[in-house]
């Protein structure tokens, strides 16, 4: 009986021994597999902030690129006005002619003035201005000098003493260049 007893006692550790064994296992598997599922983790991280990094510099990108589309829509909004403005001046230098040349008191002068100063008015609103040119100093970034004279009395060397055709700009840019007559 002592030796089934210690047979039994064997088998009883025996058994043990392989529930301990087969828990360890587990364990181990268990271990195996968070660590694999950390790795997965870890790496499914990863990849969430390199996607969001790629959207948040997409959406810059695409911010950016709407930004510079509006900008150079309104530019080109801005140049085709006043592409379509400078070629009315010489539709407004005509009527400056036509002013000269007409009667004094006639209603022909009356009409043609009323046009002249209309055309002057929407240049106005549009922020075209006439470029001074007469008795100051030349400007080439303003003025286009066709000729040069003989000074005459106190006049000064480099100043425009007569405007051939009247140049127009605005805030930004001349539209189109004085020409003038400049003393030497």
């Amino acid at each position: 009986m002592a030796k089934e007893n210690k047979k039994k006692e064997k088998i009883k550790m025996e058994e043990e021994t392989l529930k301990d064994n087969e828990k360890a296992n587990v364990q181990e598997q268990d271990n195996v597999e968070e660590d694999a599922t950390q790795g997965l983790l870890k790496q499914a991280e990863q990849q969430r902030d390199e996607y969001l990094d790629a959207l948040l510099r997409e959406r810059a990108n695409f911010e950016n690129f709407k930004r510079r589309n509006e900008q150079a829509v309104a530019k080109a909004r801005v140049d085709e006005r006043m592409n379509t403005a400078s070629r009315f001046f010489p539709v407004l230098d005509n009527l400056e002619r036509a002013l000269t040349a007409a009667e004094e008191n006639s209603s022909l002068k009356e009409g043609i003035e009323k046009v002249y100063k209309q055309l002057v008015g929407i240049f106005t609103e549009m922020g075209i201005e006439e470029i001074e040119a007469e008795g100051i100093a030349f400007n080439p970034n303003l003025h286009n000098a066709i000729m040069q004279v003989e000074p005459e009395g106190e006049e000064k060397s480099g100043t425009v003493r007569t405007v051939l055709q009247k140049g127009y700009r605005t805030k930004e840019q001349v539209l189109r260049h004085s020409l003038v007559v400049v003393v030497k």
